[in-house]
């Protein structure tokens, strides 16, 4: 404006320097300005905000864009009152984002809100629509930094000690056990190599649950993870038994069901009777709940029979072989003879050519 007036008086135009400067310095408190309300706008937003509406992220994203902004303006005015205030605003919220972003994971819990509101002497009422950013900034959070931390972070090891436990839970509620037939009684027997694969995937599983066990944020899940390490555990050693006693019962039930060898052991053939209708009712029941967890641990059944069963088997077991020691002692070349095949020979009892046959074979 000087310079056109003096330009239409005919007068020297002169050179304003102190204008210059001025308008340098309008453009730079623009810029400074401009940033200032933006933040100031911007952070007063963020308080006002209802905390189950935050976006963390979002203002972490919005504060990182602000302090580049705030480091790129001129190094002059960094002395300045504003700027000062400025960069102490940005540089508090991003203190404090950190810990916001702990307390924003879905991991939180009642739990842990109720332990936050212990630490820290306050009300958390996160649940609520009025409860905003700013009664969570009111908080006396950076003074108790680490606690708080602590607590969030072990809101996320919860969470997945939970979910690696509804996992282990999911995955047994679908594993059956897996029946054969035996003769033509029926299926009287569960699949030795599927029960097999079943006690490797219960080891697994036992591998995931103690390490469960041995985290330091199981607390809440204690009891579930204790419950489930006693039950696969007794589901695995019912198993094992299981097998041994099928075993045991299927060589014992070609002696002792229907040939000359229980004639000549009535006794044992009358216990093995007994063992016989205990376990044809164990398989039974096995069937009916096919669940391979449910049926080894709903009840102390199988804990209980099992064992007994094998006892008793064993108790046949030890009669057979020393009647069939008699048998050896008598016609000495059957000690070059295994059991079954010994057995065979003795079952044809009233068939003596067979028998003389085998007997000269050997």
């Amino acid at each position: 404006m000087y310079s056109s007036g003096e330009k239409l008086f005919g007068m020297e135009v002169k050179d304003y320097p102190i204008l210059h400067q001025k308008k340098k310095e309008f453009n730079l408190l623009n810029k400074l300005y401009s940033l200032y309300l933006a933040v100031m706008n911007s952070i007063d937003g963020y308080f006002e905000t209802p905390w189950v509406e935050i976006q963390i992220e979002t203002i972490v994203a919005q504060l990182a864009e602000f302090d580049v902004r705030c480091r790129k303006l001129p190094r002059g005015m960094k002395d300045w009152p504003a700027f000062i205030e400025l960069k102490n605003k940005i540089d508090d919220f991003n203190q404090t984002c950190p810990l916001l972003e702990l307390m924003a994971d879905k991991a939180m819990k009642e739990r842990h809100w109720k332990r936050l509101e212990v630490l820290m002497n306050c009300v958390l009422d996160v649940e609520s629509e009025a409860f905003t950013l700013a009664n969570v900034m009111e908080a006396p959070l950076l003074k108790n930094k680490e606690d708080v931390e602590d607590i969030c972070i072990s809101a996320v090891k919860e969470k997945d000690i939970e979910a690696k436990l509804k996992q282990v839970a999911a995955d047994w509620a679908v594993i059956d056990l897996s029946f054969a037939s035996f003769k033509n009684r029926g299926e009287l027997l569960i699949r030795p190599a599927d029960t097999l694969d079943i006690i490797t995937l219960l080891e697994d599983s036992l591998m995931i649950l103690n390490s469960l066990a041995s985290n330091r944020y199981n607390a809440p899940f204690k009891k579930d993870i204790v419950m489930w390490i006693n039950k696969l555990v007794s589901t695995s050693e019912i198993l094992e038994k299981w097998l041994v006693v099928q075993n045991l019962w299927m060589y014992l039930e070609a002696v002792f069901v229907g040939g000359d060898i229980a004639k000549q052991l009535p006794a044992e053939a009358k216990r093995f009777a007994g063992i016989d209708k205990t376990y044809v009712k164990i398989m039974y029941r096995a069937r009916d709940i096919v669940n391979c967890v449910d049926t080894c641990t709903s009840d102390d059944t199988l804990k209980q029979l099992l064992p007994h069963l094998y006892e008793q088997l064993e108790a046949c077991q030890k009669s057979l072989t020393g009647y069939l020691e008699t048998k050896r002692l008598i016609f000495p070349r059957f000690f070059f003879v295994s059991d079954p095949v010994l057995l065979e020979i003795l079952g044809q009892a009233s068939d003596p050519h067979s028998i003389q046959v085998v007997a000269n074979f050997y």
